[in-house]
């Protein structure tokens, strides 16, 4: 059995060693404080490049593991191309354009500046995949209709699911999802419970984690099996929910090897081995292998 997560900051002990494989897109991180948490050591970093290759170095990745650059203020908009290309060369295979807080190439109420229309270009030119999440529906519209390159959405959830139905951070309605399908190789379902739970304040396991199967069905309905992923997105739920002063948490499944044998067997009976393997790793490796 193998699970490969299409967005991640870490993976836990618990959750990596075990009996089964479990791999992820890993986004770089640069304070030490998590990366305390993250790698075991207080190591902060000025850039992508001393990241990476610290932890290859230091073994707490495998070479051949794939990064995305989530928060693009670190790109300088003088050296987009240069710096795009060193990425490429060291494993960063996704570049996200927005993370919730505007940035030199896209503002949540303007959208792509200048920087971000040339951004766009490189991107494709370089050959990386460009990440929608946390983008709006209409925005996440419009930035498909104008690159031309790979996208994805790496961890994210459908508001029809939600009770009051308002758009999160996040999430997409449903006919966005469905329009995006076109354009975008794969959705990734995030684990977290202010993401994916129909309520958003739900701190109840077994409630998030209907929640989070009910989000994988609609998507599986809406876009098919072959474009759905797991996107868990961040693991230390403690240090977020005094950032943003919520309790976040993730199912119980979720938290351990046994739990994602769990969750594997359950939906192998929902779905075909077919359908499950796409959705656990298949669709991950393939999207790399198809550069």
């Amino acid at each position: 059995m193998k699970f490969y997560f299409l967005h991640n900051h870490y993976i836990p002990f618990e959750v990596k060693n075990g009996p089964i494989q479990v791999e992820s897109v890993i986004v770089p991180e640069f304070y030490s404080n998590l990366n305390k948490v993250y790698i075991g050591e207080y190591c902060g970093f000025d850039s992508v490049e001393t990241y990476i290759d610290h932890v290859i170095k230091c073994g707490y990745y495998l070479p051949e593991t794939v990064f995305s650059v989530e928060n693009i203020r670190i790109i300088n908009s003088k050296n987009i191309r240069e710096t795009l290309l060193k990425y490429k060369r060291i494993g960063v295979k996704i570049i996200q354009l927005y993370s919730g807080k505007d940035n030199e190439y896209y503002e949540k109420e303007k959208g792509l500046t200048a920087a971000g229309e040339k951004l766009l270009l490189e991107v494709y030119d370089a050959g990386l995949i460009l990440d929608l999440s946390h983008l709006s529906d209409d925005a996440a519209l419009i930035v498909a209709e104008k690159f031309g390159g790979r996208i994805i959405v790496s961890h994210c959830a459908c508001t029809d699911l939600y009770a009051q139905q308002k758009p999160r951070s996040n999430s997409l309605s449903r006919s966005t999802i469905y329009k995006l399908a076109k354009r975008v190789e794969v959705f990734g379902i995030s684990f977290v419970n202010d993401i994916i739970s129909s309520a958003e304040y739900e701190t109840k396991s077994n409630q998030i984690y209907k929640d989070f199967i009910a989000q994988m069905h609609l998507f599986v309905d809406t876009v098919g099996a072959t474009k759905v992923a797991l996107g868990p997105d961040y693991y230390d739920t403690a240090y977020f929910s005094k950032l943003f002063h919520l309790e976040l948490t993730y199912p119980d499944n979720f938290l351990s090897q046994r739990g994602l044998t769990r969750f594997a067997e359950e939906i192998s009976q929902e779905l075909s081995t077919t359908d499950t393997n796409n959705i656990l790793c298949d669709n991950v490796i393939r999207l790399f292998k198809c550069e």
